[in-house]
């Protein structure tokens, strides 16, 4: 992973970086390696996927915001999804990766989100007003995580975030450096 987020998108400031490249990007750090990643392709419903890459074609794919596969890295997260539950801001998060042995894991976790009232909060090359919001993960293997959301008060979008990608897992961050449009999204669930 290392490898695929340093070559050849790093660069000292990711905000100058991103100002300097005219395409969508997100500033990811993920084991202690920071990068800034170009918005490859867009699909889905309002365009709720979207796939980011590396120089070396390393994939982070995002729906709603939120990270759900990556490829190429040494452990991979192959897969993430949301059920909702009938209480607001409550849900099951499901998770399925392969760790760097080859091997293939997955597990369910109930989650629970709290959100802050919005403040500002410096993006690369903006700042936005933004809720902090805390997501605690109860794993039925019997991990707990704990993960931060920062979204838009009034649609509900992901500007940021930091997550472990599986319990006991990798752990990402990243933000919104350059953003794009989408025109009539509808307001991911929690």
């Amino acid at each position: 992973m290392g490898a695929t987020l340093v070559a050849p998108w790093r660069a000292p400031d990711p905000a100058d970086r991103a100002e300097a490249l005219p395409y969508a990007s997100l500033s990811v750090d993920t084991l202690g390696n920071e990068a800034l990643l170009v918005m490859a392709y867009q699909a889905g419903k309002n365009g709720r996927d979207t796939f980011w890459q590396a120089a070396d074609f390393a994939t982070l794919q995002l729906r709603d915001g939120r990270p759900v596969v990556t490829a190429g890295f040494e452990a991979s997260l192959l897969g993430s999804w949301q059920e909702p539950l009938a209480a607001p801001e409550r849900y099951r998060l499901h998770a399925h990766w392969r760790d760097d042995d080859g091997r293939e894991h997955r597990d369910v976790a109930l989650a629970r989100l709290e959100c802050d009232a919005p403040r500002p909060v410096e993006l690369p090359l903006m700042s936005k007003p933004l809720e902090r919001c805390t997501e605690r993960l109860h794993w039925q293997g019997g991990a707990r995580s704990t993960n931060v959301l920062w979204r838009a008060p009034d649609t509900g979008r992901l500007w940021a975030g930091e997550v472990a990608l599986w319990p006991d897992g990798q752990r990402l961050a990243w933000q919104v450096a350059r953003p794009w449009p989408r025109e009539n999204a509808p307001v991911p669930a929690p």
